[in-house]
């Protein structure tokens, strides 16, 4: 996972090539993951470079597009997808694709907190924008090896079915703090 923080006084710039913004209609592809490695590698898993970024000023989350200032990303360039055999590949998606609806949670948690608490940060500087950030990323983390964890990195379907309920659940109760596709 990768995380940034940009200064109030930046306004936000459109993703950099090689980057997705999460989306609820758009899933992931095997197209998605374009990280290029040598051939007889070692690797015989994928990795997903994901992370979360606050890329506008505290202000702006008083503004329409408030839900902007946090964004959930892929980094299409630094993703591998081992395709060697295409079930497992099937697999593989399914499972960075959890990982990363797992991070909308937690991005969609800190729009929240960071549009709840917004006079106070302006006013008093507390709570700490960075303390919140840090949590929303441990806790993203600790949800992510639970899920791998608990369905054996998406191998066990019936579990794996039973956290894409309840992560479809806790995406629609916090859709107020979702980016519009």
């Amino acid at each position: 996972m990768f995380l940034g923080i940009r200064g109030s006084a930046q306004s936000q710039k459109p993703l950099p090539p090689g980057y997705l913004q999460w989306s609820a209609t758009r899933r992931l592809q095997a197209s998605d993951f374009q990280l290029r490695v040598r051939p007889q590698n070692n690797l015989n898993q994928g990795v997903g470079n994901l992370g979360i970024e606050i890329n506008r000023g505290i202000a702006d989350l008083f503004g329409k597009s408030a839900n902007r200032t946090v964004q959930n990303l892929f980094q299409r360039t630094g993703s591998y997808l081992d395709s060697t055999d295409r079930l497992g590949t099937a697999c593989q998606i399914r499972y960075m694709q959890m990982l990363w609806d797992i991070n909308e949670v937690a991005a969609r948690r800190l729009r929240q907190q960071l549009r709840a608490n917004a006079k106070r940060i302006i006013l008093m500087g507390k709570p700490d924008v960075n303390d919140l950030f840090r949590a929303t990323y441990e806790s993203a983390n600790q949800r992510q090896i639970q899920y791998a964890d608990e369905t054996k990195y998406g191998l066990f379907l019936d579990k794996q079915k039973a956290w894409k309920k309840q992560i479809e659940n806790e995406l629609l109760e916090l859709s107020a703090f979702a980016i519009p596709d």
